[in-house]
């Protein structure tokens, strides 16, 4: 029997338009197993004069099970924020990149953990 040492978690934190976080949450959610449920839903509360931040952890230790984060549409660029171990957080934003237009904001790393803040938007199509 073979014993996992310990999870690669990422916490994902994301800003943006509800639907738009839904989108990114449900994208990795068919390719990551995830403390969200898939009918949990981002969605606003109250007033929209202050931001909102929607989160979800990612397990991201089985390259070898996940799928593909497929091409999503957004209507609008969407914040969203790493942080984990090195090796997860680096393989969990390599990953989006494949579903994703992926933009580097900022990177800050630590002992033993990094933190991303990305800027993903609709994916480039060729010719469009």
């Amino acid at each position: 029997m073979a014993v996992i040492d310990r999870h690669e978690e990422v916490s994902v934190q994301l800003t943006g338009a509800p639907e738009d976080a839904d989108a990114v949450f449900a994208a990795l959610l068919a390719a990551y197993p995830c403390d969200r449920d898939a009918a949990e839903h981002p969605h606003r509360e109250g007033r929209g004069d202050h931001p909102t931040i929607w989160s979800a952890t990612y397990d991201v230790a089985s390259p070898d099970t996940a799928g593909p984060v497929a091409a999503t549409a957004l209507r609008a660029p969407v914040g969203a924020e790493l942080s984990g171990s090195y090796a997860a957080v680096d393989r969990l934003a390599r990953a989006m990149t494949t579903g994703f237009a992926v933009e580097v904001e900022h990177a800050v790393s630590g002992d033993g953990e990094k933190q991303l803040r990305l800027r993903l938007d609709s994916p480039s199509t060729a010719g469009g």
